[in-house]
């Protein structure tokens, strides 16, 4: 794959980016690769990884900046997982199942919080319609039915926002994660190139 080849699939990645945030990168990455030259375009890109994994990176950034900023909804803070997770994996099967093994997980809590929040306060619900139904027949088992439904819808309620609350933070949080092990790769790469740098100045003096 040469640089325009990278560029152009990189750009597909990128597609759903706002025009801007996209243009930038695109710019970024092109004057990079030309930069390394003929020689070392294949090698910069080896270091960048595959034009999915570097998008992915990049849309974790801008995700991870909303975060920081506090403008994040749920939506980006997944979306923020997702991309920093996929940015932040090395190319070995045993990391790529340890990630996807931790997304899973932290997503069977989210899935089971909301299920069982939903479930109390569909039980509520239930609960007052058959007292509803039970006030014709006995009074007193009405109230009492009323009353267990308004506890159950109540809590079904406070378990919504605390599951909310719950997923937005685990969220944010392996997002931080999976970002700081990119960025440390990038430190990486980042060293790696100033090295070889200066070793090419060296050798050219």
């Amino acid at each position: 794959m040469n640089t325009r080849e990278y560029i152009e699939e990189l750009k597909i990645h990128l597609r759903k980016l706002p025009d801007d945030d996209r243009e930038d990168a695109i710019s970024y990455y092109f004057e990079y690769l030309t930069e390394a030259g003929p020689g070392g375009a294949e090698e910069a890109m080896a270091r960048l990884g595959t034009p999915a994994q570097l998008a992915a990176g990049i849309r974790a950034d801008r995700a991870w900046e909303h975060i920081e900023d506090g403008e994040a909804n749920l939506g980006e803070g997944v979306s923020a997982v997702w991309s920093a997770g996929v940015a932040a994996i090395p190319r070995t099967i045993l990391a790529v199942l340890v990630t996807a093994i931790v997304i899973v997980i932290f997503f069977a809590i989210i899935i089971t919080l909301f299920a069982v929040s939903v479930g109390l306060i569909g039980g509520g619900i239930g609960g007052l319609v058959l007292g509803a139904m039970f006030l014709s027949v006995s009074i007193p088992s009405a109230v009492f039915l009323f009353g267990c439904a308004l506890i159950i819808g109540a809590v079904g309620f406070l378990l919504f926002r605390f599951s909310v609350w719950v997923s937005k933070h685990l969220l944010y949080g392996i997002a931080g994660v999976f970002n700081g092990i990119r960025r440390s790769k990038q430190a990486k790469i980042q060293r790696k190139a100033a090295k070889q740098a200066t070793k090419a100045e060296r050798r050219a003096s």
